[in-house]
Order: structure tokens, then C-alpha cells, then sequence
């Protein structure tokens, strides 16, 4: 039996992996300002101030990414008109009375379980949303430096559309019973709040990066320059900038780090401006290449869960759920019943079209288990039966489990939408960030060995 990977095999994964991300426009602003940190010479800084403006308006295309989002009053606004959007069409839906009966009412010790269980869900659902899914950004505002205020904020938002809305439908009777009324809008919120971090997600345009003051120090004196923003070049250079197209901002780039090269004498940095041009180049190119998926990680994971909950929850209101559970059951040979097990294979068909051949991206298909079934079929299928099964529970739409049958019939319903949204939530964002779930569980798996052994 062959050898699972070695740690240093695992590291140079890693650093492969590292190596094969695009560089951030902050990335590329670090390497320019440690290039000129011990160069004087004024031509030289003055070349890497035009390679700067071309990068900020790469960046403003969407051509190069940042690293970091920073959380504005606009991004409110796109929260609050997204958990408006996704909200407003379960209003009139008379299932959210039976649901909000059910999170009410299901106590122990007179604490309403599943009330609580669904907001820690919200909370929860909303954090992984924004935080966990796509590629990697730092935000710039913490809460005790580890939580973002932007969850806070989405499901702030979130909750009051919910109570507004709720409210001036009348669809809480005039809060004449404020738990019960609080049990709805709990329903309504689920919903909006992931119409407010998609809103905000969409929406969302990365802040122009900041060039902190530094000093610039020559044998004849010593002045401070203040730079705000990378609007470093005059208004006329600028507004030429402007003007170029996306291929000629490229070319632009080349030429500028040709210029840079020209006026550079120690061969280091020399080999220095070429790596950070091809870095450069490889980062304006991603949005070309980009729709290519090999890895799969544990933020696909994430995003899958996503996408299942954003399709099963208008269905988890649907008494027509019901209905088409008791047909999946009413035809059977001996113990099987067929259009159950017909609608399973249906799933699994769908997924891997979905994923592998009429997806919107291209993904490849690697280190498959038992060298031949997907992984991303089989993570994409048990991700969205157990998240439609546990909203199914929490929710009262299974009758506490009476009739597992049963129950399992009306789950493989809201499975079935559930697995089209989790398909599509995991291959849209395109390859994600972070190492492949197989050398993660490799290190999880020689992490214990080793604490085995030294046990």
C-alpha cells in the first residue's frame, strides 16, 4: 500500500498553491514599495508611481482583486434591498403560521427549543455566507478583532425589514401576541437574512487600496509625502489612463514595468520587477482563467451549503411538499418504493450534470474515491440531503419523525431543489481558496498519528 503524502510534500502543496493564487492589487503594491524601500532615485519611483495608477484602475475595472473589504453605508443600502427582495414573496404565504406554531411551541422546560435552534441557525447560516464562501478577504472592521461587524450589520438589517415588513402586512395581528409575533418574523428573517448578505455580496465593490505616508530620504534633505489614495498621477495622465481599454491597460502595464526595468542598474532587482510583472500579468488574466475547478475544499463545502438552504427554503412553506412525498410512496414493489428511488437517481444525475456537463464552469474531476466516484457528487449530494433534512426538522415539516418513511419521502422533495442550489452554489464562485479537503484530512490524519505516537 502506498504511502499517504509527507509533511514536506503537504508543505510544498501549499506553497504551490500559494504560488498558483493571484496576487491581491495590495500584493502587488507591497512588492513595488519593498522594490523602491532602499532606492533614492527619483526617476525610479516616479516609473513605479505610473505602474501604481495603471494597478488602481485595473482595480476599478474588476480586472485585478483586493484582498480586504471595508464595510460603508452603501453596503447597508445593498443589504437592506436584497432582504426586501428575498423576504416580500413569503409574506403571503400562510405556512410561515404554521412553522412560526411550531418553533413556538416546541418546548423544554418552557424554553422554545427550536425558536432558539433557528436563530443560532440565522446567525450562523449568515456568518458562513459571508465569511466562509469564495476566495479569501480580510475584512478591515472587527468586533474584538475577530468577528466582522458586517454580520452584525446584515442581520441587524435583516431583522428590522423582517419587522417592518411583517408588521405593515399585518401578517403579525398587530403584535397582540409578541412571542408568537416574534416567531414569524423568526421565519421571515431566515430568508432575509440571506437576501441581505447576498445583496451585500453582489453588490459589492472593493475599496480603493491606501498607500500609507512614507518618507523618502536624500543626501540633500528629507521630506514627508502624504499619499491618501493611489491618485498619484496628474489629472491629464489619469483621465489617458482612463481611456485605454482592458487589452491596452495591459500592454500600458508592460510597457510601464519595461520603463521601470530600463531605469533599474542591480540585476536583483532587475529579476525582481519581472516576477512582480508576471504576477501582475497572471492577476489581470484570472477572470480568463478562472473558470477552470480542480480542488475541492472545505470552502466548496461551505458554499454548497449555502446554495442548498438559498433553493429548500420556499419549499420548506409548500404544502404541495406534502403531496408529492405520499406519490413518492404510493407505488411500491415489495419494499421499494419506485418513484422514490427514481427521484434519488434523479438527484444524482442532475448533480453531476449540473457540475460536470452543462455547469457553467469547467470542472475537472480529481482524486476520485475509490479511484472512480466524484467527490464533489458525493459532498454536493450529502450537504444538501442534511441540510434539507435538518431545516425539515426544525421546522415542523416531518412531524417530529413520527413516520421516518414518511418523513424521509418529504425530505427527498426539498432534497431535490436542495441539490441544484448546492451544485450551483459550489461551482459559480469559481475555484476557491484554501487547501484540497484530501491533504486537509491527510494532515488531520498524521496530526493524530503523531499524538498517538508520542502518547
Amino acid at each position: 500500500m502506498a504511502d499517504g503524502p509527507s509533511a514536506k510534500d503537504l508543505a510544498n502543496t501549499s506553497e504551490d498553491e500559494e504560488q498558483a493564487t493571484p496576487s491581491t492589487v495590495e500584493d502587488l503594491f507591497s512588492d513595488l514599495s519593498d522594490l523602491t524601500a532602499d532606492i533614492s532615485d527619483a526617476e525610479t519611483r516616479d516609473e513605479v508611481r505610473d505602474i501604481q495608477q495603471l494597478l488602481v484602475e485595473a482595480h476599478e475595472r474588476g480586472l485585478i482583486d483586493s484582498g480586504v473589504r471595508d464595510l460603508d453605508v452603501r453596503d447597508a443600502a445593498e443589504a437592506f434591498v436584497g432582504s426586501v427582495i428575498f423576504a416580500s414573496p413569503l409574506l403571503v404565504e400562510d405556512g410561515i403560521f404554521d412553522i412560526a406554531d411550531y418553533l413556538f411551541e416546541f418546548t423544554s422546560h418552557g424554553v422554545p427549543v427550536f425558536l432558539i435552534a433557528n436563530t443560532l441557525f440565522v446567525v450562523f447560516m449568515t456568518y458562513a455566507l459571508l465569511e466562509w464562501t469564495g476566495r479569501n478577504k480580510e475584512e478591515t472592521r472587527t468586533l474584538f478583532g475577530v468577528v466582522p461587524i458586517r454580520v452584525f450589520m446584515t442581520l441587524a438589517v435583516s431583522f428590522f425589514v423582517a419587522v417592518l415588513l411583517m408588521t405593515v402586512w399585518g401578517r403579525v395581528d398587530g403584535w397582540a401576541s409578541p412571542i408568537e409575533a416574534i416567531a414569524r418574523i423568526n421565519v421571515i428573517w431566515t430568508v432575509g437574512s440571506l437576501g441581505a448578505a447576498l445583496g451585500d455580496i453582489l453588490a459589492d465593490s472593493d475599496p480603493a487600496p491606501v498607500v500609507v505616508a512614507q518618507s523618502e530620504t536624500t543626501q540633500d534633505e528629507t521630506r514627508q509625502e502624504d499619499v491618501r489614495t493611489i491618485g498619484l498621477a496628474p489629472a491629464e495622465q489619469q483621465d489617458t489612463v482612463q481611456n485605454l481599454s482592458d487589452g491596452g491597460l495591459v500592454e500600458a502595464l508592460h510597457e510601464q514595468f519595461d520603463d521601470l526595468e530600463a531605469v533599474v542598474d542591480d540585476s536583483a532587482d532587475r529579476i525582481e520587477i519581472n516576477r512582480i510583472r508576471e504576477e501582475t500579468i497572471k492577476a489581470t488574466l484570472n477572470d480568463v482563467v478562472s473558470d477552470r475547478i480542480q480542488k475541492y475544499t472545505t470552502r466548496d463545502i461551505a458554499e454548497g451549503f449555502v446554495g442548498s438552504i438559498f433553493f429548500s427554503i420556499p419549499f420548506l412553506v409548500e404544502d404541495g411538499v406534502f403531496d408529492i412525498a405520499d406519490f413518492f410512496l404510493s407505488f411500491q414493489v415489495g419494499l421499494f418504493p419506485i418513484y422514490f428511488l427514481i427521484n434519488a437517481m434523479f438527484v444524482l444525475l442532475m448533480i453531476l450534470a449540473l457540475v460536470y456537463w452543462a455547469g457553467p464552469q469547467d470542472v475537472q474531476m480529481s482524486r476520485p474515491i475509490f479511484g472512480f466516484i466524484p467527490r464533489r457528487l458525493v459532498g454536493t449530494a450529502l450537504v444538501s440531503f442534511l441540510t434539507a433534512a435538518a431545516l425539515m426538522t426544525m421546522w415542523g415539516r416531518v412531524d417530529n419523525w413520527e413516520d421516518p418513511v414518511v418523513a424521509l419521502a418529504r425530505i427527498s422533495v426539498v432534497w431535490t431543489v436542495a441539490s441544484f442550489g448546492a451544485a450551483l452554489g459550489d461551482i459559480l464562485p469559481g475555484e476557491s481558496s484554501g487547501a484540497d479537503i484530501n491533504d486537509d484530512l491527510a494532515a488531520l490524519s498524521d496530526f493524530t498519528s503523531d499524538d498517538d505516537a508520542e502518547s
